[in-house]
């Protein structure tokens, strides 16, 4: 039961429009009461909170109130991680003093959530309620969403834009880009919150707020001319808007530079291991915003041919593992840029370039762009060895199936009747077929996907114009037996349900069953001239060469084995005329055969007496 429902027991008699006016009115007052028990000044006169909602059937309910932004979300993921509801968000409840009112953003989400409106085009915008979400990650992001087009042309980045008078005035003159970037955050509010032009109007004066600030703090920014940082963390390390100052001087810094790579090169000589987090977070937040550019990370790492090769660094170089790859033969791999962001993304002293990092490996995952060469099974191999890296990288599980789920679904997207018609269509032999289809299932990643594989293998071993290639009538029989029996055992090893790997198994066994009706093997074999001990030989050869299907052949092959050396003197036999030297080299390499062929020994009894290991190890040998 929510905190409100649980308080207004007689909320549910009014409409859904008197509810939503009580739950505001409601908020509004105990929003205040805490502003004057805690004696807060407001900055602003901004009042913020952070609702952590979980939902079970039709409804959500408000499970906690957070005044952290970082503690709400992290205790929305442990309640998504423990499966305890359909869906969780966080929802950012900001109450302004000088309004009277309450807006509310979601922030976070998981699983099921509101249908959007088909005019919703917002996608991640969080709109901005104060000069502080602005400049948050949520504000930044919603700038980058908004203005990329504008942001890559000017070649600078959200903070660069927010903490620059002149790269603001540059956006200011720019025709309707801003009245643009504007009017899209406003649909993204809920719509019970005003007309879109009051909102706009919220959200200019939010702007406004941040122009004011830059302008107050213009004449108090230092200067980095001399490209030295201790100093300047030194001389602000008092002052209470530091990280603003320091990046103002930073932003300063850099806007002579001319290209993205220039501008991150001189961020990350600035690292160190010896700066305080709060200067580290600043660089971080530099360095994580020009790593999504695209380019960029082109230029760092160099381009490579083969994207599965691309991938797979990326992948080492988000946790801080590329030292584990070497170096190529006669130069560095990488370059002396790249291994030092290396050396601090495995210490996770740059937790928001690792989170960009990873979000630029999904989208190259996602990416419809050949991965590993345009071969499907090729592909899928590439993708297979990324996932197991991507395991063995990863111990976070949430981390870990979000990536994985970007390849399991990319493995799905090229696993399509189309592609492996076209697959299926190089190999002639029905044989060949099942061998690639297999081939197939050992690089593919999920469950469904190897589904879907199995799925085209059941139906080649129905089609009647195949029937007689397994029963080999088109060849030789006895060695179709030994493709059935591959084929099964690699049907038996693969990872298919069990349902998939007996009904496929099955059919392989009734094909081989018919080929030994067919030729009547066994019963040739009976009939030879020779004596029970060489017959014995020649069906444990064929066991052990792999020439019986697991099944009713293998069963008739072992039972009739079992027949011939359940006969007296069959032990004996088998060393008859030997010295004993002889006899027991004899002995030794038929139970080395009976290991070959998997024959085991078995429970004694008066009806059923099989010779196993111990006793021909027991046999009389001759004095």
């Amino acid at each position: 039961m929510s905190f409100f429902s649980k308080n207004i027991p007689f909320l549910n008699a009014f409409g859904a429009k008197a509810k939503f006016e009580i739950l505001q009115h409601t908020r509004q007052q105990i929003l205040v009461y805490g502003m004057h028990q805690t004696g807060v000044n407001l900055a602003y006169g901004v009042n913020i909170h952070y609702e952590v909602l979980g939902r079970r059937g039709g409804g959500w309910t408000i499970l906690d109130v957070k005044k952290d932004r970082d503690a709400a979300i992290t205790h929305a993921e442990n309640l998504w991680k423990n499966q305890q509801y359909t869906g969780v968000k966080v929802v950012k409840e900001t109450f302004d003093k000088s309004e009277n009112e309450i807006t509310s953003v979601e922030i976070f989400t998981r699983g099921s959530t509101r249908k959007k409106s088909k005019y919703d085009e917002s996608g991640s915008i969080s709109p901005c309620l104060s000069p502080d979400d602005l400049y948050g990650p949520d504000g930044r992001r919603s700038i980058w969403d908004l203005m990329n087009a504008s942001l890559y042309e000017w070649r600078i980045t959200p903070t660069e834009l927010l903490h620059s008078l002149d790269h603001y005035y540059k956006l200011y003159n720019a025709g309707t880009r801003l009245q643009n970037a504007v009017q899209r955050t406003a649909v993204s509010f809920e719509t019970e919150q005003g007309s879109i032009q009051e909102r706009m109007r919220k959200i200019y004066k939010v702007i406004d707020l941040s122009i004011d600030i830059m302008k107050s703090t213009k004449d108090s920014i230092p200067s980095l001319e001399t490209g030295r940082l201790a100093p300047l963390i030194e001389q602000l390390e008092d002052k209470p808007n530091k990280k603003f100052l320091l990046t103002c001087s930073l932003v300063e810094y850099l806007r002579p530079a001319v290209t993205l790579s220039d501008k991150i090169g001189r961020v990350i000589i600035f690292l160190s291991a010896k700066r305080p987090p709060w200067v580290m977070e600043i660089l971080d937040q530099l360095i994580s915003e020009y790593l999504m550019y695209e380019q960029v990370l082109f230029q760092l790492m160099g381009e490579r041919e083969n994207r599965a090769t691309f991938m797979m660094e990326l992948a080492y170089f988000q946790k801080g593992e590329l030292n584990l790859m070497g170096e190529d033969e006669n130069s560095p791999r990488f370059s002396e840029e790249v291994l030092r962001l290396n050396g601090f993304l495995s210490e996770d002293r740059l937790p928001r370039s690792s989170h960009v990092l990873l979000s630029r490996l999904k989208t190259e995952i996602d990416a419809p762009k050949p991965i590993g060469g345009t071969d499907l099974a090729q592909q899928l191999r590439a993708l297979s060895d990324l996932g197991a890296t991507l395991e063995r990288l990863h111990d976070d599980y949430h981390t870990q199936e979000h990536i994985l789920e970007a390849v399991r679904a990319r493995s799905g997207r090229l696993i399509n009747s189309q592609s492996i018609a076209d697959m299926l269509a190089a190999h002639q032999n029905p044989v060949d077929q099942i061998n690639a289809l297999l081939d197939l299932e050992a690089v593919t990643i999920g469950d469904n996907n190897k589904r879907v594989v199995a799925n085209f293998i059941l139906p080649i071993l129905s089609r009647p114009e195949y029937e007689s290639i397994f029963m080999g009538l088109d060849s030789n029989p006895t060695k179709r037996m030994t493709d059935l029996v591959e084929l099964q055992a690699r049907v038996l090893s693969a990872e298919l349900s069990e349902m998939y790997k007996r009904k496929i198994a099955s059919k392989l066994d009734q094909f081989c069953q018919t080929i030994m009706d067919n030729t009547q093997i066994l019963k040739k074999i009976h009939q030879l001239d020779i004596s029970l001990q060489e017959k014995s030989r020649k069906i444990l050869m064929m066991l052990a060469d792999g020439y019986f299907t697991s099944g009713s052949c293998r069963d008739a092959a072992e039972q009739q084995v079992r027949l011939y050396m359940r006969q007296t003197g069959f032990t004996e036999g088998l060393i008859a005329g030997m010295a004993r030297k002889k006899a027991e080299q004899e002995l030794i390499g038929f139970r080395e055969l009976l290991d070959r062929a998997d024959i085991r020994a078995v429970e004694e009894d008066s009806a059923n007496q099989t010779v196993g290991e111990d006793e021909l190890l027991e046999a009389s040998l001759p004095d």
